[in-house]
């Protein structure tokens, strides 16, 4: 490529000039496509044996690890989502499946446990890009084509199909396996690269509100003085979402050593793993069904409480029937809940600032992530994976309280949107 051919590339992908209404129709689609493939993780159910068998590193070493993705999505969160609401939607979409791609190419000949942290990392930055994006350019489109009221509906598919991508995916990596234990770190790679693709091919919607091209902390800033003290009732659910999906990681990764415990065949994680994600998918999928019902404080305190009694239940005996709950504990209470804290905020802010503001929801649970990661991987290997989930329904209980408290004290009024 010579250099006026480079430059012409370059400015090609960098301008921020936006598509007509119509040619934004096709992005419904690809968002559904791009939904499915970055959620195609093929080797997140058995990370935990390939770790122990390949890098040599155990279930305390990995939830570090964990940790420190965490940390980098805190780090990142926010600013990516800057990056997303002054750049175009799409590159920082591309962008973000390339490092994912990176990252998850760095795993595959990872050999100690600091080739696992960088390759975290990477993936780390890879999400953060993602996170707030995707949401951000569905409710940019629909608005292009004013149809804004499909939102609730098309969000929770969405999340759906990541999560009907998850279970496919991970099916498949708990059998292949025992084949090769590479295959599914190989086949996440081209799940990546087809997202990659899918984001290239994507168009950019019309932006109704233009952030100014000024500093990101500036911006950032301004956002969370927005989000915690002008508009106190999103600032309380952002916190309740923030310590609620947290949570619902956590459980999630308890999944592994509990099938560890019980002696269940590696080869079935995937298949274990998957049914919860298809019950998450599909709660999703049909959470807008309960819209008009119940609202949206008391539909979180629900799923609040519900996460409780999973772990109470999965830490009082170890057995089929914690099996069981722990699939809905994790992605079925996420999926149902994920898409009306989404809708809360997309509704509370316009296009310059809503990839931020949900940046910020993501950033809140990344931060009550990193402790609580490295916590339950701290119990897990000092008491046991049931008293890990003792420890999380303790930690669902006193912060529960702490923001009931907290709302009462702010006066703050119902929540109705």
């Amino acid at each position: 490529m010579n250099g006026a051919a480079g430059e012409e590339f370059f400015l090609v992908f960098m301008r921020t000039d936006y598509t007509s209404p119509m040619s934004s129709e096709k992005n419904l689609k690809l968002i559904n496509f791009f939904a499915f493939f970055a959620g195609s993780w093929f080797f997140i159910p058995i990370l935990l044996p390939y770790c122990q068998d390949h890098i040599g590193v155990g279930y305390r070493e990995l939830m570090f690890s964990e940790a420190i993705f965490a940390a980098t999505c805190v780090l990142l969160d926010v600013p990516t989502g800057w990056v997303s609401d002054v750049w175009r939607r799409k590159n920082t979409l591309a962008l973000g499946a390339a490092m994912v791609f990176v990252g998850e190419g760095i795993l595959l000949f990872a050999s100690s446990f600091w080739h696992l942290i960088f390759s975290q990392v990477l993936m780390g930055v890879g999400i953060s890009l993602f996170n707030g994006t995707h949401t951000a350019l569905l409710y940019d489109t629909l608005l292009s084509l004013g149809r804004t009221e499909e939102y609730r509906r098309r969000e929770g598919k969405r999340q759906a199909l990541t999560l009907y991508g998850i279970a496919v995916a991970g099916t498949i990596g708990g059998f292949v396996y025992d084949a090769n234990p590479f295959l599914p770190i190989v086949f996440s790679m081209i799940a990546i690269a087809i997202v990659f693709a899918v984001s290239c091919a994507m168009r950019e919607p019309e932006r109704h509100c233009q952030i100014g091209a000024k500093t990101p902390i500036r911006d950032i800033l301004k956002t969370f003085k927005y989000v915690l003290r002008g508009h106190e009732e999103v600032g309380l659910v952002i916190l309740l979402a923030a310590v609620l999906f947290s949570s619902t990681k956590g459980i999630s990764w308890t999944q592994q050593p509990y099938y560890l415990a019980l002696g269940i065949p590696k080869a079935y994680y995937g298949v274990l793993m998957a049914l919860g994600w298809g019950l998450g998918g599909a709660s999703s999928h049909m959470a807008h069904l309960l819209d008009g019902k119940i609202n949206n404080f008391r539909a979180l305190f629900a799923a609040w409480g519900l996460a409780i009694l999973v772990c109470l239940g999965a830490g009082s005996h170890l057995g089929s029937s914690g099996v069981v709950l722990l699939m809905f504990g994790g992605s079925c209470i996420y999926g149902a809940t994920s898409p009306r804290v989404n809708e809360i905020i997309n509704k509370s802010a316009d296009s310059s600032r809503r990839a931020t503001l949900l940046s910020t929801q993501t950033f809140s649970a990344s931060v009550l992530f990193v402790p609580v990661c490295s916590l339950i991987g701290w119990v897990a290997d000092k008491q046991g994976i049931q008293t890990a989930h003792f420890f999380i329904a303790a930690w669902l209980g006193v912060l529960g309280i702490g923001l009931f408290l907290l709302k009462r004290s702010h006066a703050l009024r119902m929540l109705k949107f």
